[in-house]
């Protein structure tokens, strides 16, 4: 059961986070989503954002920014409480690096790769630069790896939190 959750629960915030972010992509101008996660070679060939859309690029990001932290969150309490109010913290730790992973993946693979690098649909491309710019996916391979150990140390902090045996909780 504990591992029928934890797939579950990854397939659902992975689908979820990639879901939004796609809807965001076909939804909004490229400068506002996609300008800060091009490569420097893209970005050579357009003007800066501009402030108003650093603004909306922000505020499209506070619902992605608390469903992606609140989300594993709520996820690791429910599979503590699912287990009896306690929960070993390799099976948390386990638990958030398959949330992550899954979203990670969803991004990478889905998004960034198949998308953005090889369709390459008029949506993506920001204005003044052609698709032939956007195949390079090594850009956005360096940036996830990049980012991968930030998510294991976040990933070890909540499942300490979670698996903590608190007082009177």
């Amino acid at each position: 059961m504990t591992w029928t959750y934890i797939v579950g629960s990854s397939l659902f915030y992975g689908g979820l986070v990639t879901a939004y972010l796609f809807v965001v992509m076909i939804t909004t101008s490229p400068r506002v989503w996609g300008y800060t996660d091009y490569s420097q070679a893209v970005k050579a060939k357009v003007p800066p954002q501009t402030a108003a859309e650093k603004r909306l690029a922000w505020l499209i990001s506070i619902p992605w920014f608390l469903f992606t932290f609140g989300f594993p969150i709520y996820a690791s309490l429910a599979l503590k409480a699912m287990l009896g109010g306690e929960i070993p913290f390799w099976i948390a730790l386990i638990h958030l690096l398959a949330l992550f992973l899954a979203a990670t993946l969803g991004d990478l693979v889905l998004l960034d790769w198949l998308v953005v690098s090889k369709i390459t649909p008029a949506f993506v491309i920001l204005p003044g630069t052609e698709a032939q710019d956007y195949k390079d996916f090594s850009h956005h391979f360096k940036g996830h790896a990049r980012s991968a150990p930030v998510m294991g140390l976040l990933a070890a902090v909540i499942a300490a939190a979670v698996s903590y045996p608190w007082p009177g909780v």
